[in-house]
């Protein structure tokens, strides 16, 4: 066997320590970020690399794959490394393959042909087909497809959906069509795999149990929810959460609620579109975090005394997000240096301004809705008025300001960028600098000794799971 290259150091700028737990994570939203090296074997892979983790000790790691080549390291070739978030590679290539998997996601292809998604990439057929096969070894149809039948059989599984609705829920466009999938990957037809005890569900109101690993923090999580609750728009009561949504300009809601015994949260859909069904469950295990890893987010904030005692109380910590990004900005500008409650009663006259009827339930309002108010409809001092109009201006049209962006444009500073990251993104590591509510939950811990912002830096890369685990220390 080929002995690896010598010892070599970690890049300096690197927290050895914060890379392993996030390497442990093996979670995507690291993916790019840093890359590790294997002394024993002379490879260097991505964080996300599906490879047996190597021992701690045989590890070293670098902020730039190009760091790890000049080292002497040759790249995986299981995770690719030189496809990672951030290269060149996936600057080009790899991001258009990024971009049509979440626009594939969403339905595109259950919508509109390979065509139509192409010339919203800004790509042709062929080369879309051939970095699909050379990065992920199966064709952006394939993809579909497969995505199309696991969603067909969960709600076969699950609801008492007529075949014919299923079909046109999963994007099949006709039950021939969805007939024809499940043979030839089954070998058998839909009605085969029914369940016949599901009899819950019906087209009107669409039942589904959404997985996710234990422990999972509910009360915690209801209780962002209704806190954070804007009248009109979304409510919680009998342990429920429940919100009205627009999709494709189509008002729908969503009712979730809490299976501990299933180790699920249970959904309830009400779409006047069967077809925004796929998009919308995505969506919802978005803001609810279920595809977090409690276990090895706990593993790590427990080495700090302080939280130790904390995530006992709480196990199952999650980070749940706002609905839309567009969402997460306009409450982030809306809460700057304000209570909760007065954030949560401006943004209800927000959506009562916007609102089609008197009285009626309405979906948060949208960023071209705002941008028009009037400032008597807008009841804030006149520079966040003058901010919250100037970014509502750039979301309607279509931009995506990041968290570099938005601290470029007036009135935007530190902690709005964080929550934006935190609540819009979903960023694990975004922590909000000096939130009145983060340091007084951190100065009433006994084990506190160092001051929040120093503190704060051991906690990497979990310290939105932190921020959210102090701020549930104050509700209790």
């Amino acid at each position: 066997m080929t002995a690896g290259p010598a010892p070599t150091e970690s890049t300096p700028d690197l927290d050895p320590e914060v890379c392993r737990r996030a390497r442990l994570a093996r979670d995507t939203r690291f993916d790019g970020l840093f890359f590790l090296a294997v002394r024993t074997t002379g490879i260097y892979c991505r964080p996300v690399c599906p490879a047996r983790p190597p021992a701690e000790q045989n590890v070293a790691y670098f902020r730039e794959a190009s760091q790890a080549a000049a080292a002497g390291y040759r790249p995986c070739l299981r995770c690719r490394p030189e496809t990672a978030p951030g290269s060149p590679a996936w600057q080009g290539s790899s991001v258009t393959v990024q971009r049509a998997l979440g626009l594939i996601r969403a339905g595109a292809l259950n919508e509109g042909s390979l065509a139509d998604l192409c010339a919203r990439l800004g790509v042709g057929e062929r080369y879309l087909r051939k970095l699909f096969q050379r990065e992920l070894g199966v064709s952006p149809v394939a993809v579909a497809q497969n995505q199309r039948l696991l969603f067909a059989r969960q709600l076969l599984q699950e609801t008492a959906l007529p075949i014919i609705d299923i079909a046109h829920a999963a994007g099949f466009g006709s039950v021939r069509r969805c007939n024809s999938a499940f043979q030839g990957s089954f070998g058998s037809p839909p009605g085969a795999l029914r369940r016949p005890r599901q009899a819950n569900s019906t087209r009107a109101a669409i039942r589904l149990r959404l997985q996710y690993r234990p422990p999972y923090d509910w009360d915690g999580v209801l209780d962002f929810f209704n806190r954070h609750a804007v009248a009109g728009v979304e409510s919680v009561d009998d342990q429920t959460y429940r919100r009205t949504i627009l999709w494709q300009q189509q008002p729908g809601e969503i009712r979730v609620r809490h299976l501990p015994a299933r180790q699920a949260l249970e959904l309830e859909l009400r779409l006047p579109d069967l077809a925004a069904m796929m998009p919308v469950v995505q969506r919802v295990r978005r803001i609810f975090d279920l595809d977090a890893n409690p276990a090895v987010i706990a593993a790590s904030l427990q080495q700090e005394p302080a939280l130790a005692s904390l995530l006992q109380r709480f196990p199952g910590l999650r980070s749940p997000v706002c609905w839309s990004v567009e969402e997460a900005t306009v409450r982030a500008i809306v809460g700057q240096q304000v209570s909760i409650v007065a954030a949560r009663t401006v943004c209800s006259r927000l959506a009562a301004a916007t609102a089609p009827g008197a009285g009626t339930a309405c979906a948060f309002p949208a960023p071209a809705a705002i941008a028009v108010l009037e400032d008597s409809q807008l009841p804030m001092p006149a520079r966040r008025r003058d901010t919250l109009r100037a970014v509502c201006r750039l979301l309607a049209e279509g931009a995506a300001p990041g968290v570099t962006e938005l601290l470029a444009l007036p009135g935007i500073g530190p902690w709005t960028a964080a929550m934006v990251a935190m609540r819009g993104h979903g960023e694990p590591d975004a922590f909000p600098p000096r939130d009145l509510g983060l340091m007084r939950a951190w100065e009433a811990l006994p084990q506190a000794t160092l001051p929040l912002h120093e503190a704060s830096r051991r906690w990497q890369p979990w310290r939105a799971y932190a921020a959210n685990l102090l701020w549930r220390s104050l509700g209790t």
